[in-house]
C-alpha cells in the first residue's frame, strides 16, 4: 500500500484573500490539521493552481488533498483529481458569502474559515481512494420502450453518440401519437401555420442507423439484474421471447388521450358531430387523401361552423376527472382550427376557453390564427347536445357574464393526456396483500393490475418504476429530471408529465443522456446517480442499488 502524503491548498481568490487571512488559514492546516504540504494560491482554480496541485501529486506523491476554495459543486471540471483522496472545504459559499463584510465580524468570519480548513483536512484523512464496485456491469447497450417521437429521439441521439440501442414497440410500427396527426404546431419562424409532422423522416433515419436494433409488435416480458447488467426478456407477436443484455433503459411509452365517453354532457357519443381532438386529426387526414375539405360526419356536408371546447374533462375541480393541464391543447385546438380556415377562410372557427396556454413562440402561432380569422372566446362550456345535423354548444360569456346558446356544424373537445405508465405500485402491493388471503376479487385486480406492466421488473419494490398520483412516472423534473426510483431507468416524454412533441423530443434527449452517464458509470463501478462533481463509489450493499 502507497504511503499516505496530505497536503492543503488554500485559495485567495473570489474575495477569499481580501475577506480572510490566508496565511493563518495556511497556519491552522499545519497545526491543527496536521498536514503533511500546505500552499497558498491567489486563484487555486486558474491553469497555474491546478497545475501546481498537479505537479504535488506526480512529484510530491501526494495521495490525500484538502482544497479550501469553493463549493464542492463549483469547478468541479478543473478540480478533478480521479487518483487521490480529495476534500473540498468550502470557504467561499459558506463562509465568506453568508457572513457579513464588516469589521465586527471580521474575527468570527476568520474563526469559522478556520474551521472549515480543519474540517476539511479531518475528512480527507479518513478517507481512502476509491476503488470501486468489483461486481461491475459492463453492457453499453439501451433499452428503450416505445417508438413514438420521445422513443426515437432517444435512440437516434444515443445512436449517434456511438451506442447500441434496443427499441421496442407494442404496435406494427413507429411513431406514436404523432403518426395519426395530419400535422403538427410549428417548431420553426414565423411560426405561423401547421407543419409536417416529421415522423417519416425519424422512422426512415432509424431504419437506416446500424446502432439500433427494432422490436414491432413487441413488449418486455421481463427485466432482470442491475445497471450495465440487465437480462431483459422481450415477447413478440409471433410467442417467441428474445433476449438482449441491457446496460441502462428509457421508457417512453407515452400517453392515451383521456375517454371522451365520460363527458356525455358534453355530446360525445351522443351526436357523431362531437369528436376529440385525435378524431379531428383522422378527419383531417381523410380528407387530405381524398382531396376534399373535412365534412360533418353525420352526412358528409361541408363544415361552416366549428367550435373547440378547451378544458373537456381537464383542470377538474371536483376531481371526476382529470385534475391537471395537458398542456399541448390550447395550441393544438389553434392548429386545427387552422386546418379549416386554411381551406376556407369563410368557415367560422371558434375556440372556447377559460385560460389560454401558449407558451413560448406558441404566442407567434396564437396571434397567426387570429390574423386568418379564428375568434377566441373566453367561456365555460356547459353542455353540448344534437340539434338535427348540427350541435348546440351552451356556454357561459366570461367576459359578457351572459348564458350563450350556438350553433355548430362540428364540436372538438380538447381532452387531456393520460400517461402509459404502468400500474401504481401501492395500488398493487395492496390488491396482493389482499389476494394473498385468498380473495378471488383481489386476485383478478392483480392480473388486471400486471397487464398493464410495461418492464415487468423482477423487483421486490414492484414491476414498475414508481408513479405520482395522476399516473406519471415520478421525477422531479425541475433538479432531477428523467431520473426514477429504480437506478439507470429514465423516463421521457408525457409518460412522465404533459408535454407537445418539441418538449417531449427535448426531454428524450436529456434522458439519452442520462442513460449513457449511468451505463459509463456502471462499467466505472461508480455511482449510476452522481450529483455535480460527486461520482462517488458505493460501499453499501454492492449490488448497483437493486433489490
Amino acid at each position: 500500500m502507497a504511503e499516505t502524503k496530505t497536503a492543503a491548498y488554500i485559495c485567495k481568490g473570489c474575495e477569499l484573500g481580501a475577506r480572510l487571512d490566508t496565511a493563518a488559514l495556511a497556519k491552522a492546516a499545519t497545526k491543527s490539521g496536521k498536514m503533511n504540504l500546505v500552499r497558498e494560491h491567489d486563484f487555486l482554480c486558474s491553469a497555474a493552481g491546478v497545475a501546481m496541485i498537479q505537479n504535488d501529486i506526480d512529484n510530491e506523491g501526494v495521495t490525500h488533498a484538502a482544497l479550501c476554495a469553493c463549493s464542492r459543486r463549483a469547478k468541479t471540471d478543473a478540480f478533478n483529481f480521479t487518483s487521490i483522496a480529495m476534500s473540498r472545504g468550502n470557504l467561499r459559499e459558506g463562509v465568506i458569502w453568508i457572513r457579513p463584510d464588516t469589521d465586527a465580524a471580521r474575527e468570527t468570519t476568520q474563526e469559522m474559515a478556520e474551521d472549515y480548513v480543519r474540517m476539511a483536512c479531518a475528512e480527507v484523512k479518513a478517507m481512502q481512494v476509491p476503488q470501486g464496485n468489483p461486481n461491475t456491469g459492463t453492457v453499453k447497450t439501451l433499452l428503450v420502450v416505445g417508438g413514438g417521437m420521445s422513443g426515437m429521439t432517444s435512440a437516434l441521439e444515443a445512436a449517434k453518440a456511438g451506442y447500441k440501442v434496443v427499441l421496442v414497440e407494442k404496435t406494427g410500427e413507429l411513431g406514436g401519437w404523432a403518426a395519426k396527426l395530419y400535422r403538427r404546431v410549428p417548431t420553426r419562424e414565423p411560426f405561423k401555420a401547421p407543419e409536417d409532422t416529421g415522423v417519416a423522416d425519424l422512422v426512415s433515419r432509424i431504419e437506416a442507423d446500424a446502432n439500433i436494433k427494432v422490436y414491432l409488435n413487441a413488449t418486455v416480458a421481463k427485466t432482470d439484474g442491475a445497471p450495465g447488467r440487465f437480462k431483459v426478456e422481450i415477447a413478440v407477436e409471433s410467442g417467441a421471447v428474445a433476449n438482449e443484455d441491457i446496460g441502462a433503459i428509457i421508457q417512453a411509452t407515452g400517453f392515451t388521450l383521456y375517454d371522451a365517453n365520460k363527458l356525455p354532457e358534453l355530446g360525445y357519443g351522443q351526436s357523431p358531430n362531437v369528436v376529440d381532438q385525435a378524431g379531428l386529426e383522422a378527419m383531417a387526414r381523410q380528407a387530405a387523401a381524398s382531396g376534399k375539405p373535412i365534412c360533418r360526419p353525420s352526412d358528409g356536408q361541408p363544415v361552416n361552423k366549428v367550435v373547440f371546447v378547451q378544458c373537456a374533462g381537464q383542470r377538474d375541480a371536483t376531481a371526476k376527472h382529470l385534475q391537471y393541464c395537458s398542456g399541448f391543447c390550447c395550441n393544438t385546438s389553434i392548429k386545427q382550427a387552422m386546418y379549416f380556415k386554411d381551406n376556407n377562410p369563410d368557415i367560422d372557427t371558434v375556440v372556447l376557453f377559460t385560460d389560454l396556454r401558449t407558451p413560448g413562440n406558441g404566442e407567434d402561432f396564437y396571434r397567426s390564427a387570429q390574423n386568418k380569422g379564428v375568434i377566441f372566446s373566453k367561456g365555460v362550456v356547459s353542455s353540448v347536445s344534437a340539434a338535427g345535423n348540427a350541435c348546440s354548444v351552451k356556454f357561459k360569456d366570461l367576459i359578457l357574464n351572459e348564458e350563450v346558446d350556438t350553433q355548430a356544424d362540428l364540436v372538438v373537445l380538447a381532452t387531456g393526456m393520460v400517461p402509459t405508465s404502468g400500474p401504481d405500485l401501492d395500488q398493487l402491493a395492496e390488491a396482493n396483500r389482499v389476494a394473498e388471503g385468498g380473495d378471488e376479487g383481489a386476485k383478478q385486480q392483480v392480473v388486471e393490475l400486471m397487464s398493464k406492466s410495461v418492464l415487468n421488473l423482477t423487483y421486490r419494490q414492484g414491476p414498475d418504476v414508481p408513479q405520482f398520483k395522476h399516473g406519471f412516472n415520478d421525477s422531479h423534473f425541475i433538479c432531477f429530471p428523467y431520473e426514477t426510483r429504480r437506478t439507470a431507468m429514465y423516463t421521457a416524454g408525457p409518460v412522465r408529465r404533459p408535454m407537445d412533441i418539441a418538449q417531449a423530443q427535448e426531454d428524450a434527449t436529456g434522458a439519452a443522456m442520462k442513460a449513457i452517464q449511468a451505463m459509463e458509470n456502471a462499467g466505472l463501478g461508480k455511482a449510476a446517480h452522481p450529483r455535480a462533481g460527486d461520482l462517488s463509489f458505493p460501499t453499501v450493499r454492492l449490488e448497483g442499488c437493486t433489490q
